[in-house]
């Protein structure tokens, strides 16, 4: 199916009222969802809408447009418990992936990405550029053997009824 992206909220450490420029978690999470969705055609960088939800005293006026790179992506609206902020002069919005600020270590961890960069490498016949490498933090490792296991043990659904009684 097809679709086209309206609204995008995106989460924010920080984020200033005048530009829209915004903080995030600093792993590029958020631009790389844009990135993807703006390539896919699921998503038009002048016509969609970013909104991030913050506090109050994570509106930081005065957040150099300067720092933003490339693809930052800003936001047009920011809610806090106290007011709804409107950003006058937001910059620009980014359009598709940066390839060459993608780590090949990311580029590792998404398949998705893998297989835009595979399908626009061949169809184009170049090779797409890589971003420096670098070093990720380390991933939760989830085991969903035992979580399906321990569910079933303790479930409230046993034939007896009382989770003590299969002890």
């Amino acid at each position: 199916d097809e679709y086209i992206c309206d609204l995008v909220v995106v989460g924010s450490t920080a984020v200033c009222p005048n530009t829209g420029a915004r903080v995030g978690k600093g792993e590029g999470f958020a631009e790389l969802e844009w990135g993807i969705l703006s390539l896919q055609g699921n998503l038009d960088a002048s016509k969609c809408m970013v909104v991030t939800t913050v506090h109050d005293e994570q509106v930081v006026d005065g957040m150099p447009e300067g720092q933003l790179t490339k693809h930052d992506v800003p936001v047009d609206i920011i809610v806090t418990p106290t007011r709804t902020i409107r950003v006058p002069n937001r910059v620009p919005k980014p359009s598709g992936v940066y390839w060459d600020l993608l780590s090949p270590q990311k580029l590792a961890q998404i398949k998705v990405l893998r297989d835009l960069k595979k399908e626009i490498e061949e169809r184009t016949e170049e090779i797409l550029p890589s971003g420096p490498d670098e070093v990720l933090p380390p991933t939760a490792k989830r085991n969903n053997r035992s979580r399906k296991k321990k569910r079933g043990k303790n479930s409230s659904n046993n034939k007896t009824g009382s989770p003590n009684d299969n002890k």
